[in-house]
């Protein structure tokens, strides 16, 4: 049993691990004026996506998503609803990239269909979860 439980706080661990070396290397790579597309292809689909006007959207992929909950970071593998993260985000303009830089997002709550599947919910603000 003691086991099972190193094995499963290793497992969040490496997850906050890996996700933290993605951010970091998205950094250092990134370039201006890169597709979605190219971006996707890359580094993933974003964890939360939100549609601006004009053209505008925001990717954001996790580096550290469960940062006020100690149990999720060490035994939960990915950000759930309600927790609060360290992102990096990435700024969109007619399907080119123009920007990024970091920031702290809560995670939306999902709505619940009444036959027991989740669906993702559009909140107000044009956030999407992934």
């Amino acid at each position: 049993m003691v086991l099972g439980l190193l094995l499963m706080s290793g497992c969040g661990a490496a997850y906050q691990a890996s996700t933290e070396i993605r951010a970091h290397r998205m950094e250092d790579s990134l370039q201006p004026g890169e597709s979605m597309n190219a971006v996707r292809d890359k580094w993933g689909i974003p964890d939360l996506t939100t549609h601006e006007a004009h053209g505008a959207e925001v990717w954001s992929y996790a580096q550290r998503a469960n940062t006020n909950d100690i149990a999720a970071s060490l035994f939960y593998t990915g950000a759930k609803e309600g927790d609060t993260g360290n992102f990096l985000d990435l700024h969109f303009v007619n399907g080119a990239l123009v920007s990024w830089d970091k920031k702290k997002h809560v995670m939306p709550t999902k709505a619940r269909a009444s036959f027991g599947f989740t669906m993702g919910q559009m909140p107000q603000s044009g956030v999407s979860h992934f």
